[in-house]
Order: structure tokens, then sequence, then C-alpha cells
């Protein structure tokens, strides 16, 4: 198809230049990365050809807040809130001709061509991790480190930095050995999913200075044990049914494709049946903050 849309695109250059004009021969951005900038009500992928001296770029009016979880979008090509514009220039273009606010006069356009019609489509992989030293399985046991919640926070535990919710993190509650986790009181459940880590009759979660308090971590009345609710000779209770803040990390990877996609100029028209843009990884790569709300 690419070979086919070159030889289109150089006979209607060869019957439409005057001398001196600069001649298409390619259409081809295989070798191109594909880039991004912009965000809601203008997302912008673009490649550039630095050596013909082209560019493609695909305009996304979406509102919507994309890349925060795996899904497949469509959006319909129809060169007003969704555009697709393919561009040759009389010299090497850059980025900031698609980013900046205002763009640069120069290069010159000297052809320019305009999507009607097509659909996009977005391939959104998310993948999300609350780096907690444990492994992912893919399993809804809420005994593992899948999609269970053990917790019953809405945050599934693949994700859950605090799995048990007893407001220790569950990389504090892991030891040295995320294959060996540690079980303070010998029983039941290892630390990390253990509401009451010291099996003393009070959940680690109350085991606070105050009914304000929401780290377990900082309340040691005997430094030689450590934290009292490591400790089951302490028993000083202070009801707390509240989360504290968790974390997690979100890395998105997008892959864009456009399929019958129609490009006009003034009296010409091209079309493409289907046109791989190409993909970016960690296009999304940020830590997430959120307080859940705590079960009825």
């Amino acid at each position: 198809m690419k070979k086919y849309l070159s030889i289109l695109l150089l006979g209607i250059v060869l019957n439409a230049c005057d001398d001196g004009d600069i001649i298409l021969t390619s259409f081809d951005f295989g070798d191109a990365n594909l880039e991004f900038c912009g965000g809601q009500g203008d997302y912008v992928f673009y490649k550039i050809n630095s050596q013909s001296f082209e560019s493609i770029a695909l305009q996304l009016g979406t509102t919507d807040i994309l890349f925060f979880e795996s899904d497949t979008l469509e959006f319909a090509v129809n060169g007003t809130s969704n555009i697709v514009a393919y561009r040759t220039f009389n010299e090497s273009v850059g980025s900031d001709y698609f980013c900046d606010n205002i763009p640069p006069t120069t290069p010159q356009v000297v052809t320019s061509f305009l999507g009607t019609d097509g659909t996009a489509t977005l391939f959104i992989t998310a993948l999300l991790d609350d780096n907690d030293g444990i492994p992912f399985e893919n399993s809804n046991d809420p005994l593992k480190e899948g999609f269970g919640d053990f917790d019953n926070d809405g945050l599934p535990n693949f994700y859950d930095d605090d799995d048990d919710g007893d407001n220790v993190p569950t990389i504090a509650e892991i030891g040295d050995d995320p294959n060996n986790p540690m079980n303070t009181d010998g029983e039941d459940n290892v630390d990390y999913l253990d509401e009451d880590d010291d099996n003393d009759g009070v959940l680690t979660r109350y085991e606070v200075g105050s009914n304000i308090d929401l780290n377990p971590l900082d309340n040691i009345l005997d430094p030689n044990v450590g934290p009292n609710y490591l400790n089951p000779a302490v028993t000083i209770e202070f009801i707390v049914d509240e989360f504290r803040v968790h974390t997690y990390n979100i890395n998105s990877d997008v892959r864009v494709r456009i399929d019958n996609l129609v490009l006009i100029s003034e009296s010409e028209q091209i079309t493409q049946e289907s046109l791989e843009l190409g993909s970016i990884s960690s296009i999304l790569n940020e830590n997430i903050s959120i307080t859940p709300a705590f079960p009825d």
C-alpha cells in the first residue's frame, strides 16, 4: 500500500508543481519514532521524516483523560475535532511545530493534506503496581498479590500498597525476604495479610497513639521489642477506622493505528486502508495517591 501511495503522490506533484518546488517522493515513516505532546482536548501524535521533510500528525480533541487504564479507543477522523494532517515542507521540521502554542513561522508548508474520514484507534496498555516487593500473580485469591481485595478497600492487592488495611505499608511488613515474609505471631497469615500482627486481640490499625493517629509504625513503648503493634504485651487501643493515603504507579504504553483514512488537498485525494503510526512506551509514568474509602 505504501508503494502505491508513493507513486500516486509523486504523480500528483509532478503534474502540479512548478520548477523549484520540492517533489514529494515518499509517505514512508517506518523508521521515524512516533512522538506525543498535548493533553485533554488537544492530544497530538506525530511522526517526522527528516530526510524528505514530511510529517503526519493526529490531533484528538477529546476531553477524556487518556492512558490511565488499559483500553481500545476509537475516534472518528472528521477534519474538525479529530484531525489527521499530512504535510511536506521546504526544510526539516522540528517537534516545536506540533507542540508549541504558537507554531514557528518556518519551515514553510509545501504540500498539505487534511484527513476528512477514517478511524483512529488507540491501543492502551496500562500497568499498575504498588511496588511493595510482592510479585504479581494472575489470581482472584485475596491471599495472593493479584486481583483479589483482601481489605475490601476497592484497590486490588496488586496495586494496594497496604494489602491488609492495617495502615502499615506492605513493604514495611514483608521483611528482608519477600519469598519468606514476616509472620510475627507465627499464626494464621503473614504480617502483610494479618490485621492483628502480634495476636494480642487489638487490631494493628488500632495500636496507635490517639484516635486521629493513622501510623502504627511510630508508636513504640518498648524500643527493645519495636512498635506496639508487634508487641503482644502492649494492648493500648484507639479505634481508627480510616485508611492512610495509598500510592501506586501507572506505566502506560500506546499503539496508534488509522484505518480507512481519506486525505484531501484542494483538488487531490489520498486514501490509506491501514496506517500504523507506531507505539510509545511509558507515555504515562507517574505515581497516583489516593485515600480509599473505609468499607461499611
